[in-house]
């Protein structure tokens, strides 16, 4: 079997360029010369009616649905022609059409104690707080968050910018994780966390990573850089701080991004 494939070198140029600037974009141009969208799925879960409303969407436009590792559904091998009719079918199907950029992204998580033999806490309420409280904070660059209902960490709690697992006496807090070329493992940064200082943890958190991160440096490289112990050390100042200034740019980064054409202006070609 031959897996191999042909770099495309100017198509990989122009994404990366692309992912240097700030704003709203969505999946852009792939190796087939269609375009993608990423279709947000807080929870991962969906109705029968919205699954067989995503199907069409995919028999009417495009080439392929698939499930992301983000948890997200990509709808690839739409024609760049059909590109905002695709758009506003999925909007119409109830979904949300997400924008990827410099923020905090769509909150992952596993079923949890609501269905899980193993779940010690409930994941699906955590992450859809975090989620509406959270998601669109703009950020240094990408941050991603994951909530696993048990150590067992199926949600790849230890490889995301801030990662929560459930344990018998609450939440167990990890920051700094990552994938990419060099992965990175979090580190814990607090543990029997209540379900309610959750959110207070990860406002923290970000407010210690837009104040000391360097242009265009992941989280895991900041800790690195300044230590463990320094960072917790920043954090601590802000854990008692309101968040709501955080949740307002939240909301209006993601009435911004609902309002961004993504690629372009509409009839760009």
């Amino acid at each position: 079997m031959d897996t191999s494939a042909q770099l495309d070198a100017d198509l990989r140029k122009a994404t990366v360029e692309r992912k240097k600037h700030g704003g709203y974009r969505c999946l852009g141009r792939q190796r087939d010369g269609n375009y993608a969208l990423s279709v947000g799925m807080p929870t991962a879960c969906f109705s029968p009616a919205q699954l067989r409303s995503l199907a069409d969407v995919v028999e009417k436009y495009a080439a392929v649905g698939h499930f992301s590792t983000a948890q997200s559904m990509i709808i690839v091998g739409i024609k760049e022609e059909d590109f905002y009719r695709a758009r506003q079918a999925v909007m119409d199907a109830g979904f949300q059409v997400r924008s990827i950029g410099r923020d905090v992204r769509q909150v992952k998580c596993c079923p949890g104690a609501d269905f899980s033999p193993f779940g010690l806490q409930r994941t699906f309420p955590m992450a859809t707080l975090l989620e509406e409280t959270f998601r669109g904070v703009p950020t240094p660059v990408k941050f991603k968050i994951s909530v696993s209902g048990c150590p067992n960490c199926c949600a790849n709690t230890k490889l995301n910018d801030f990662g929560i697992h459930g344990t018998v006496d609450g939440w167990k807090i990890f920051i700094g994780g990552k994938m990419g070329n060099t992965p990175a493992i979090a580190r814990e940064f607090a543990s029997s966390v209540s379900s309610d200082d959750v959110p207070r943890y990860l406002a923290a958190v970000l407010r210690g990573y837009q104040g000391l991160a360097k242009p265009d440096e992941r989280l895991s490289r900041t800790i690195e850089r300044i230590g463990l112990e320094a960072f917790k050390e920043s954090v601590s100042q802000y854990l008692d701080m309101p968040y709501d200034d955080l949740a307002a740019a939240a909301k209006e980064a993601r009435q911004a991004a609902e309002q961004s054409e993504c690629i372009g202006p509409k009839g760009h070609r």
